[in-house]
């Protein structure tokens, strides 16, 4: 076998990456590497896990792009992308949401339970207690 034709190792950091793996949908030195960006280049990543998140990025990728080519147009434009992706960064809205609806309904719950008491008190009053 000549030397073109074997895999060699690619150093990123103090760890080793195999060359890219075809069964892939990314190359996997590029995943890791954003993923150590976010995570800190102090962590090991396991191999099951850099596996995992390329193909979750493809699968979600696929579904993006089935997304897209329903388009009624001949060609896929930002519109179409937009679309695709607007689930995705609704989740983002609704998590930051999330503290904001539940001192809401904790407000409402508090305010109906003083509604309640001023409205057994009043009619405690007509009722001839108290």
């Amino acid at each position: 076998m000549d030397e073109e034709n074997q895999i060699q190792p690619v150093v990123e950091g103090s760890e080793v990456e195999q060359e890219d793996d075809d069964s892939l949908p990314f190359p996997r030195a590029r995943v890791v590497r954003i993923v150590k960006e976010e995570i800190g280049h102090s962590k090991q990543i396991r191999s099951e896990v850099k596996e995992a998140i390329n193909i979750w990025l493809g699968t979600l990728l696929k579904r993006l792009a089935r997304e897209m080519g329903s388009t009624q147009f001949g060609s896929v434009g930002i519109a179409d992308f937009q679309r695709a992706t607007k689930p995705y960064d609704m989740i983002a809205d609704i998590v930051k949401d999330q503290e904001r609806l539940i001192l809401s309904v904790q407000k409402l719950n508090a305010d109906a339970d003083h509604l309640g008491r001023e409205l057994q008190r009043f009619f405690d009053v007509i009722k001839g207690g108290q």
